[in-house]
């Protein structure tokens, strides 16, 4: 059903409907940008005041190991390139992890993976990671699905995407066919169901407290959670 949502959103929209779309979530970006940054001033008094499991963020019973260097804290986002929640949230998520994370956290990214959509954009950020090409295609595939509409939900669609950013096809059938690929997606759920994840964007602190922008309060609170959880840790051996 979350699919069919996104789909109804997502239709086709007219050349100019699309640009106007495309201006919008430009806007969009620098704006949230602008208020990411000023939250890291806001932060410490925020976390001054504090958040309460049961209320701003809850634990994950049993605990999860965690996959980052020794002297790290993890963080997780579990995130959907066609959920319009991560699109919308990720120049802020970013700001975070440049400018106001605490120096030990480690971010990693899991991609959502509960029906065969979502396991297919899975494939994608995969395909991105072992090509080396996630930095400079992460935004882009989120702007690919949510602003321009192609839902990359196809593999000719996703080969015609890699290829139009400089990707031999070569290399793209490599990767996309590969073993490695495949043991990454069925990796990522495993986590899912440790996690137990039913939404997107959700995080997870060090394997052990998970919240989301509506536990924490807004998305202001929810970096200022992920701030308070990360700086109590103790970090990875």
């Amino acid at each position: 059903m979350r699919w069919l949502r996104t789909s109804r959103v997502c239709a086709e929209p007219s050349t100019v409907s699309r640009v106007i779309a495309l201006m919008r979530h430009e806007l969009a970006m620098h704006f949230r940008a602008l208020v990411a940054s000023a939250l890291v001033l806001a932060g410490p008094v925020a976390c001054a005041q504090g958040f309460s499991e049961g209320v701003h963020y809850k634990a994950l019973t049993p605990a999860q190991p965690t996959n980052v260097a020794p002297g790290k804290v993890e963080v997780v986002e579990v995130f959907w390139y066609a959920c319009g929640h991560c699109f919308a949230i990720d120049p802020a998520f970013e700001s975070w992890q440049q400018k106001s994370k605490p120096a030990n956290v480690q971010v990693v990214l899991v991609p959502a993976t509960w029906n065969d959509v979502l396991k297919t954009h899975a494939r994608v950020f995969y395909t991105a990671e072992l090509l080396g090409k996630l930095p400079q295609l992460h935004t882009e595939i989120f702007r690919e699905v949510n602003v321009r509409n192609n839902h990359l939900d196809t593999p000719a669609k996703i080969e015609a995407f890699f290829t139009s950013h400089g990707v031999a096809k070569a290399d793209f059938d490599k990767v996309f066919n590969s073993f490695g690929l495949e043991s990454k997606v069925r990796r990522a759920e495993d986590l899912n169901k440790r996690y137990k994840i039913t939404g997107t964007p959700t995080f997870i602190v060090n394997g052990k407290w998970v919240t989301d922008v509506r536990m924490a309060g807004g998305e202001p609170q929810l970096f200022n959670v992920l701030t308070q959880l990360a700086t109590q840790e103790k970090p990875a051996n």
